[in-house]
Formats: C-alpha cells, structure tokens, sequence
C-alpha cells in the first residue's frame, strides 16, 4: 500500500491530512494551559496593544523567559485571525507541520522516497510532536529551525555554495530569536562532531564559514541589542545567566530527573512508535560505521546498511549525522540540572527518521529482524490500549479512588473506548505478524497512531475546560468591559496568568489583607479573584461585604476561585 504514493505530491496529500488532523483539528478547542500558555498569550497581546515589538512584557512588567520571535508570530497570527486561542497557537501548529514536511524531504534525501514518507507519517502521529503543536510556547518553533539547520546543511553538503552558508546562518539565527543559545551550540556541536567524525576537514576550514558568522548575526543579533538598549541590559542580564546558565547548573523549579530521565521521556512522547526505537537505534549505530574492527564484522554485516540503491550521497554519512544530532542534544540535556520533557523534542526527528529507515529494511527483508518483533508490537499494542483506557475512567472518577485526592475530569471516561483502538491493532498486527506481512503492520500502527491521539488532543482536551477558572469565571462575570475604568485584583493567584489574557487588562496580586481590604474599598468598580478557602477566613476580619459575582472550581489550586466586587 505504501509503495502505491510513488509521488511527491501524493506524499504531500498524505502528510498534510495526518498533520492537519493532528495539529489544526479545533486547535482553539481548548481554554488557556497555564503556566506557559497564559504568559506567551498575555505577551502577545500586550505587544499588540503597545505596539512595543521590541520589549516583551507580562502584566506590565519585563518578561525576560523567552527570545521574542514567539510573541511576533503569534501578533501577526492575532491581526489575522483575531485574538482567540486559535490564533496564538496557530504558530506552533505550522511549525510542527512544516517539521513534519521537513523530516519526510530529508528521510527521501537520506535513504529514499518510502523511508521519508514513513519518517513523515511518524513524525507527525509522534504525541510529543502533537504537544507542542497544539501548545503556545518556543519549542515546535525551536524544533523547527533545528531540523530546518540540519536539512539546510545535509542537502548543500556536497557542492557547498554561498547560500548554503548564508541559510545555515540565518535558520541558526532564527532558532536563537525562537529559544536561546541553545539554537547555535547545539547545532554547532553536532555539525562540528559530524566533521570530525567524517573528516571532512575542507568543509571546517572553509573561509566562506564567514557568510554564515555575517547571516547569523544580521539575523538573531539586532534584536538582542535593541532589547538591551532599551531595559538598560536587564533583559539579557535575566534572560542569559537566569534562564539559561541558572537552569544548566541548578534545577529550577524543582524540575529535576534521574539519569535515564529523557530516555523515558523519548519511549513515552514516541509512543507507539517506540516499539521500535531500540532496534532503529541498534541498526542505525552499525550503519553509522564503515570499518569495524574484524572482532565486531559479524555485527556488523548483519546490522549494518550497505547501500545498495541509487542515492547522491553517502548512506553511512547520514546515519552518522542523525547519531551526532541523537548524541550531543541528549547528553547535553542530560547533563544540565533543571529537566523538562519539552527539552528533547528536536530529538524526535531524528528518532523518527532512524525508525522509518529501520521499518523500510524490515519490509525489502534486507535486515535480520527477531522473529519476536511483531509479537513485541502486539503486546506493546494491548499495553497502551489498557494503560489508557484504565488511565481515563479513573481521571474521569469512575470509582472515585482516593488516590486522585478528588482531581477528575468527569467526560474522560467517555473516551476510554478509545483504548480499544490499540487493542483492535493488535488484533490485527498479530495476524500480519504471523503472515509475515510487515508493511500492514507498519500502517496498522500509523492508523492506531492518529485514531489514539488526534481524538484525544483535539477533543478530549477541551473537558479540561470546565476545570480551568480564568476563562469561565470572566464569562460569568462583566470584568471584559474594555470600554470602562475597572481594576482588576487577585489574591494567592499568581500561577493562573491566563487571567491577564481573558480579562484583557493588567492584574493586580494582592498579599495581605491589608492590600486585600484597601483594593476592595477604592472608588472605581473592582473585581477580586480569590480562592474560596481564602476568603471565608478573611470575610469576618475584612469588616466588608462584597458580592460574589462568579464560583468555579480550578485545576491548578484544587479549590473554588470566587470573583469578589465592591458594585
């Protein structure tokens, strides 16, 4: 069936229908995720309304998390298609899709046509890769400029021209304006291992390097220096030795890992498809190497790829550059102190290449595969379609378990039939497995893939809706008066920044009950956002009386958020 879409334009059809049911489908469907969400909206708009593109802020104040190339895209998103959830993510969404596309062009760069669709189709069903898509943060806009480097450099390798320095500069540049740092040296140090690995010193010596060093600068740098300019160095100050030289050597926010940390995170945001990361890092290691030592040419030769089709370039180079991109973001990442799942997506790429070179050998038949592999996919199959389905009818409170301390989403139960996605699969898979019919297995899982989690990222996610205060509180409420003088306040509120989003304007933190009572006394109609719990240990000692306008129960403080008003 796969080998049916022999052109590109059918393979462009194919992969924009997956992406787009797994990145665009009601991609706005969802209220605001804090912490990230709140903040990189509420920036946006606030660049909007300043018209200040240079300076990001939030609730007034500087923001030094985060380059700025983010908040641009999402204001240009917002003149185009309003200021709605939709249009904040719609960046991320395009960036993931054109991840996608990338992977499939380097996949049939690399090895051939087949093995970049199959790196296509799995990039684009990988939850990782979904996440972030659907997700309003740098990191699928990161993720993008560094398979965009990495193709840059691959497909100009061989004849090197101008331009191929001039755009390895700029997409570096851009991957600096997206995340940091982090957008250069890592690429840097995965190219300049992949040379030395090579020996290609002509290309490490080359005097035209000094296009790329000029395209870079003329890209990330004058941003960087008017940011400075204008918050006296501050932002810089904050953003470089805080954000990033902070988190490598002390985790931050108590975001700490073990150290096989990200290799768990990698089985998991691969899923399924990390049924079989292991054999595609097994055989992609001995393609990497050209001489083995003769103690190791039995592995070899049955593990390792010797080209045995038409292909521009050097196989066993692109198995080595893929192992050099895998290798420094792992370790690197490993290394630093403050871990997040989010950290390794650029690694999923090349994963999902790996695999789809390793699932295209297994169809020709010209590896050695364990007999055991399809029985392996049909257990690992029955495993996710039980785990989550057990997962969301107990998220959901079917039984109420008191290991949940009271945290449901009730509707998700619903949605447990969709664990038998994965259960029918491998129903299916084992009957392929036992005729040998591995290009059905592999689309067998490329089906459960986008049925498991288009569903759940488009749909079910918006369950989580009724849990989220903010955006229903200010729906209850008349606080969205932008044609009035009104103050806003919250009190032991400051992890819902969603709240400055939805309600258009800057919000006041309160501390104590003195701020408290003082902000609920002023002269202009005021509106206070406060737990609960809070305030029934607060009404008798504040000496007031305020009207409670708004309840609803949130998520993130486990507890009822009352809206509080002098009117």
């Amino acid at each position: 069936m796969i080998d049916r879409f022999h052109h590109r334009g059918w393979h462009y059809v194919l992969l924009l229908g997956f992406s787009g049911l797994m990145f665009f489908l009601n991609l706005g469907g969802a209220s605001l995720w804090d912490l990230d969400e709140g903040r990189n909206f509420t920036c946006a708009y606030e660049m909007l309304i300043s018209g200040n593109w240079i300076v990001p802020t939030f609730n007034g104040e500087l923001r030094a998390h985060k380059p700025v190339l983010n908040y641009w895209l999402q204001v240009i998103s917002f003149l185009i298609f309003g200021v709605n959830e939709f249009a904040g993510r719609f960046p991320s969404a395009l960036a993931a899709l054109g991840t996608v596309l990338l992977a499939y062009e380097l996949g049939r760069s690399m090895f051939t046509r087949t093995s970049g669709l199959l790196a296509g189709v799995i990039v684009a069903t990988m939850p990782m890769v979904c996440g972030a898509g659907r997700f309003a943060n740098p990191d699928a806009l990161f993720n993008f400029f560094t398979v965009l480097t990495f193709a840059v450099f691959w497909f100009g390798l061989e004849d090197r021209r101008w331009w191929w320095f001039v755009c390895l500069g700029g997409t570096m540049g851009l991957a600096v304006l997206a995340k940091g740092p982090v957008g250069v040296v890592l690429p840097a140090g995965v190219i300049g291992l992949f040379i030395f690995w090579e020996r290609r010193w002509a290309v490490l010596f080359d005097w035209r390097w000094c296009y790329a060093y000029g395209s870079f600068a003329l890209t990330a740098l004058p941003w960087y220096v008017l940011v400075s300019l204008e918050t006296h160095g501050e932002f810089v100050r904050e953003f470089i030795f805080k954000h990033n030289l902070d988190r490598g050597l002390v985790p931050m926010e108590n975001h700490r890992g073990f150290p096989g940390y990200y290799l768990v995170i990698l089985i998991v945001g691969t899923a399924p498809w990390s049924i079989f990361l292991g054999f595609a890092w097994w055989f992609g290691f001995w393609s990497a190497i050209r001489n083995p030592w003769a103690k190791l040419q039995g592995w070899w030769s049955g593990a390792a790829e010797v080209p045995a089709f038409e292909s521009a370039t050097d196989v066993t180079a692109a198995y080595r550059l893929l192992a050099c991109w895998i290798a420094i973001y792992v370790l690197f990442f490993s290394v630093a102190a403050t871990k997040l799942p989010n950290y390794v997506l650029p690694v999923v790429a090349p994963c999902g290449l790996l695999i789809a070179r390793f699932l295209q050998r297994w169809r020709n038949q010209s590896v050695r595969v364990p007999s055991w592999l399809g029985m392996a996919c049909v257990v690992s199959l029955l495993v996710i379609g039980v785990v989550l389905g057990v997962a969301l009818v107990v998220v959901g409170g079917v039984g109420e378990l008191s290991v949940m301390r009271g945290r449901f989403v009730y509707g998700l139960e619903n949605w447990a039939i969709l664990g038998l996605v994965p259960i029918l699969a491998a129903a299916a898979c084992w009957q392929f497995a036992r005729a040998r019919q591995p290009s059905r297995l592999i689309a067998a899982v490329a089906v459960t893939a986008l049925l498991l989690f288009a569903p759940l990222a488009a749909f079910a996610s918006a369950l989580f809706n009724h849990y989220k205060a903010p955006s229903v509180l200010v729906g209850q409420t008349d606080v969205l008066r932008l044609d009035e003088e009104i103050r806003i306040g919250c009190f032991q509120m400051e992890h819902l920044p969603s709240l400055n989003f939805y309600v258009k304007r800057n919000v006041e933190h309160l501390h104590d009950h003195n701020s408290l009572r003082s902000f609920l006394q002023s002269r202009l109609p005021v509106y206070v956002f406060i737990p609960l719990r809070d305030w029934q240990g607060l009404e008798n000692a504040m000496g007031l009386s305020p009207r409670i306008i708004g309840q609803q129960y949130d998520m993130y403080h486990h507890t009822e958020i009352v809206v509080l008003t002098n009117r």
